[in-house]
């Protein structure tokens, strides 16, 4: 009987013991998974909050180019609309000076006649000739006035504008550019406006290239980390090492607060890239 009570009883406690590992172990899985539902939760809500910031900045981007794209077209018509009046303007001055000469010319032609029908043979030719003279300084005015100045104005905005071209902002290349449409309402025959015209858009054009491909490597960059990211979640779901799942977890930290890079690939780390230098205009540049 004593021997059956020692035995019950030393059953009882492997029992008790029994259930108290397995109460022991269920504790500790059960914060285990606690502990990676809210890590999970974690990142979900940091991919959500990833995925939101970025559409709101594919958004403003967006936005920004129509806004650009607008102001420009808007500025082209303006422009269109700005040079058709001034070359309107212009013609009617050159019809109105046109005119003026013609009316001046048919007025010493009446009073070269008066002079003549009024003068018997052998007038003074001396007021003939001083008529003549104010007939011809008329015309050098309107030939002044309508071909050489507009000619030297043109000439004068060619070398502003290519002044404009030789430096290295962007505000002066674009004003550039109006000193070009100036030149070509002065004088569109000016062999030099297309020539300085074409080096303005050329560098205009590469400015928005550059800003183009900065984007476009940030968000290369940002895609890239997305997925190192998510590939780290994805080994935490999985993992069962405490020791591993800290590692992943620092890991993951370390990416997302861009302390240092993840390099998931063999041999040595590659160093850092020295941050470049970002031109103008560029969101999240470095």
């Amino acid at each position: 009987m004593a021997e059956q009570k020692e035995s019950s009883v030393l059953f009882s406690l492997k029992e008790l013991m029994s259930l108290e590992e397995s109460r022991i172990r269920e504790e500790e899985d059960a914060k285990k998974q606690k502990a990676e539902a809210e890590a999970q939760a974690r990142l979900d809500a940091e991919r959500r909050t990833r995925d939101e910031e970025e559409r709101r900045l594919r958004e403003e981007e967006e936005r920004r180019r129509q806004d650009e794209l607008r102001r420009k077209m808007e500025e082209a018509q303006v422009e269109a609309h700005k040079h058709a009046e001034i070359e309107k303007r212009k013609l009617e001055d050159q019809h109105r000076l046109q005119m003026e000469a013609l009316a001046q010319q048919q007025a010493h032609e009446r009073q070269i006649q008066q002079i003549q029908a009024s003068k018997p043979k052998g007038a003074h030719w001396g007021l003939l000739a001083g008529v003549g003279v104010a007939l011809f300084g008329a015309i050098l005015a309107i030939v002044f006035f309508v071909v050489i100045k507009p000619a030297s104005d043109a000439k004068a905005a060619v070398a502003r504008a290519k002044t404009e071209s030789d430096s290295i902002a962007r505000s002066d290349w674009e004003d550039g550019l109006k000193q070009i449409a100036i030149a070509k309402d002065k004088d569109p025959s000016n062999k030099d406006i297309a020539t300085v015209e074409d080096s303005l858009r050329k560098k205009i054009k590469e400015d928005d290239d550059a800003k183009a491909a900065e984007v476009a490597r940030l968000a290369a960059e940002k895609k890239k980390a997305d997925e190192q990211i998510a590939d780290l979640s994805d080994k935490l779901s999985k993992a069962k090492d405490p020791k591993e799942i800290e590692k992943l977890q620092s890991e993951l930290e370390s990416l997302k607060g861009g302390k240092k890079p993840v390099y998931t690939g063999g041999g040595t780390a590659p160093a850092a890239a020295t941050p470049k230098k970002c031109p103008p205009g560029v969101p999240l540049c470095n």
